[in-house]
């Protein structure tokens, strides 16, 4: 292993613009603690916005595990593409890295608004921002839907083109999916796999669609059905040699078991699970497979368990974007709640509440909410809690929710009037409407 790297060289591995052994050299070197290379890291993060954050210690390691994960995936979707598409990838993915607008390459770079790699660069975009912004996930990947429709069929193929749109139409389904906008989702699952019928048959392509109904499905809590995508899938991928995708597979299977309350059955969906997946290959998996023990034990009432937990698990997830650093922050809340430190739990669910306010999630900002009322409650603030609940049972009513969270809000919205509101009445509704929100996998 060289000695130190170039600014340049840290840079250009940061952004995927190497090949993936290289940058996973730079970054392990940069992860031993090299204080030159390290130093070349802080003067140039301003420019690499998307690396993650690279304060040192304690989140340093979690950062550029987060980094390694993002440059081996931008290198992989580059070598993917035709040599003459290479090249636009890396300068649209550069400038939408910057904070660039999708449909302001053409008058901001000299990169027409076209061509796989351009769209591809919008679905590697939308896929960084999956645990940090839904609303420009939806944004890009529209954008990367509207550009293959402009594809050449002629030149490129009509099935290569019709392989492209299905991709598209799926990664758009999936930002629906964590930006809440469930129908949307649904009809845009038809035209997914309306456009693989019509490709080469491709499974990666499969495999891929499969994978993605298989989260909207738990999304819309269909569990039977997502299950049978998810075992399909499984199969699919071992036959392919692809024994860590099959491993994911197995550990959402594993989370949707818990959902469904088995979890003892669940446990062992997890363990089988983490013998297949390849840590090297997506660190980030460390960090849902510990997030899911997590909720586990909470659920379970298991506080003590969780708080311990939940201090190795906020370093590694330290790096993973606002809308899972908010998740685990949330859950923190809980635990506090849990064991009895009211005050904190408050200024914690008042954080969380307003961060996903901020990120335009209504569903889980009325859940914190809720929760929020329930610490005031516990500390005597009667009147400030009654004014949290109601603030919240009206965004929920505001929403297009399923049947049977609608009939729990109205229950929860009569003993309001009624003056029959109690901590128990709170903190059973707000249970309920948790555990449904992660059965439906809203937010």
């Amino acid at each position: 292993m060289r000695e130190h790297y170039s600014p340049q060289e840290i840079e250009d591995g940061l952004h995927g613009r190497l090949p993936a052994e290289r940058s996973r050299e730079i970054l392990r070197h940069l992860l031993h603690g090299c204080p030159q290379c390290q130093a070349a890291v802080r003067q140039e993060r301003r420019s690499v916005s998307t690396a993650g954050d690279f304060s040192l210690p304690p989140a340093l390691s979690a950062a550029y595990s987060t980094a390694l994960d993002r440059s081996e995936d931008f290198a992989r979707r580059a070598l993917g593409l035709p040599v003459e598409e290479r090249e636009a990838f890396r300068e649209a993915l550069s400038f939408l890295q910057k904070g660039g607008e999708a449909r302001a390459l053409s008058a901001e770079l000299d990169v027409p608004f076209s061509g796989l790699g351009v769209c591809e660069a919008l679905l590697a975009r939308r896929w960084a921002l999956r645990y940090d912004d839904p609303r420009q996930m939806c944004d890009l990947a529209q954008a990367a839907v509207e550009i293959t429709h402009s594809f050449d069929s002629a030149v490129l193929g009509a099935w290569t083109v019709a392989d492209w749109t299905a991709r598209a139409w799926g990664e758009l389904v999936n930002a629906f999916r964590v930006a809440a906008r469930l129908r949307e989702g649904q009809t845009a699952f038809g035209k997914a796999y309306e456009f693989f019928q019509k490709g080469s048959g491709d499974k990666r392509v499969l495999m891929r669609l499969l994978d993605l109904e298989a989260s909207l499905l738990g999304t819309l809590r269909d569990f039977k059905v997502a299950q049978e995508r998810l075992t399909l899938l499984v199969e699919l991928y071992r036959s392919a040699g692809e024994d860590h995708l099959a491993g994911r597979a197995l550990i959402t299977q594993g989370l949707y078991t818990f959902y469904q309350g088995n979890t003892e059955a669940a446990y062992a969906l997890l363990q089988e699970g983490i013998a297949l997946v390849d840590i090297d290959r997506d660190p980030s998996l460390l960090s849902v497979i510990a997030h899911n023990r997590l909720l586990i034990l909470v659920e379970c009432g298991r506080f003590r368990e969780a708080r311990r937990l939940l201090f190795d698990l906020r370093s590694q997830r330290e790096s993973e974007g606002r809308i899972a650093r908010l998740k685990l922050r949330g859950i923190e809340g809980e635990i506090r709640y849990g064991l009895g430190d009211y005050a904190s739990a408050e200024s914690i669910f008042r954080e969380v509440r307003e961060g996903f306010q901020e990120a335009g999630l209504s569903f889980v900002c009325a859940i914190e909410g809720l929760y929020l009322a329930t610490a005031l409650m516990r500390q005597g603030k009667t009147e400030e809690a009654m004014k949290e609940s109601v603030a919240a049972a009206g965004i929920f009513r505001s929403l297009n929710i399923h049947r049977e969270l609608l009939s729990t809000v109205l229950l929860l919205q009569e003993a309001l009037e009624r003056g029959q509101m109690s901590v128990t009445v709170l903190e059973t509704t707000t249970r309920f409407l948790r555990r449904k929100q992660l059965e439906l996998g809203i937010g």
